[in-house]
């Protein structure tokens, strides 16, 4: 087994402002629920659970399905629309 190292002389990360950033999200009570429910197993709280969450699925390249179009699928479909509307009528 190896000997504890003692941290009491550690030095904060000088480059953690550098690799993180604080925002603000405003959620709903039943998401926070959730949260905290997924988190009461592992003894973590609704905010550190919703972080390791949105972690892991940013690093398996998950992407949602939102079942809504995307700005470059609604771009195209204006597009689209505008040209039928453009066209002549045939005589």
């Amino acid at each position: 087994m190896t000997d504890p190292v003692d941290f009491s002389h550690a030095l904060p990360n000088p480059y953690f402002e550098k690799l993180s950033r604080e925002i603000t999200v405003r959620l709903d009570f039943r998401s926070i629920e959730y949260f905290q429910k997924l988190g009461e197993p592992y003894g973590l709280s609704a905010e550190e659970m919703m972080y390791r969450y949105l972690r892991h699925l940013a690093g398996s390249g998950y992407s949602a399905d939102l079942g809504i179009l995307t700005l470059d699928q609604r771009k195209q479909l204006e597009e689209s629309l505008a040209d039928e509307t453009n066209t002549p009528a045939d005589a």
